[in-house]
């Protein structure tokens, strides 16, 4: 499996002023990356964003990681432009980040891993999305029949083998 070129970093839900700053969600404020008259990609997050859907490159004028990350681009100068390209995704060329350990990953090179049983080695589906809920990464993983959530920890993931594009985890046991 071929690491994506773009890595993806966080997304923006809404703007910020009235001078086309817009506020967004980091996914790892403490080892950011970004820095002014970086180019990013960015690419739509839903079919009303005005951002094209296969992502476009753009220029950051400024960055500002405070509470929360607040950014200009270049050529979006007011808030009306902004508010049509939410909400969307931002990616940063792999090229611009840190090499990872063996032991570590960028959960965008989880994504489209398949997925099986830790303890039957039975495929269970693909991972298709992820999310952070505050404390750790969140994988979803679609199965034939649902769509799964798993904590990407080491009790619940324990094994990953990139190169092999698969994964084994020990499932969710749902208690009603």
């Amino acid at each position: 499996m071929t690491k994506s070129r773009n890595i993806h970093i966080g997304h923006c839900t809404s703007p910020h002023g009235i001078k086309g700053e817009f506020s967004f969600v980091l996914y790892n404020v403490e080892e950011s990356v970004l820095e002014d008259e970086m180019t990013i990609t960015l690419t739509p997050r839903s079919l009303s964003s005005s951002v094209p859907q296969d992502g476009k490159e753009y220029v950051l004028n400024t960055i500002r990681i405070g509470n929360k990350a607040i950014a200009t681009i270049r050529g979006v100068d007011n808030r009306n432009i902004v508010e049509a390209m939410i909400p969307f995704d931002i990616h940063v060329n792999r090229e611009v980040l840190p090499e990872t350990e063996d032991d570590e990953y960028y959960v965008n090179d989880l994504l489209g891993l398949e997925v099986y049983h830790y303890y039957t080695k039975n495929l269970l589906g693909r991972v298709m999305d992820f999310y952070e809920n505050g404390a750790q990464v969140v994988l979803k993983i679609k199965t034939e029949n649902e769509i799964i959530e798993v904590l990407f920890l080491s009790q619940f993931v324990p094994v990953v083998e990139i190169e092999l594009n698969r994964m084994e985890i020990i499932p969710p046991v749902i208690i009603e």
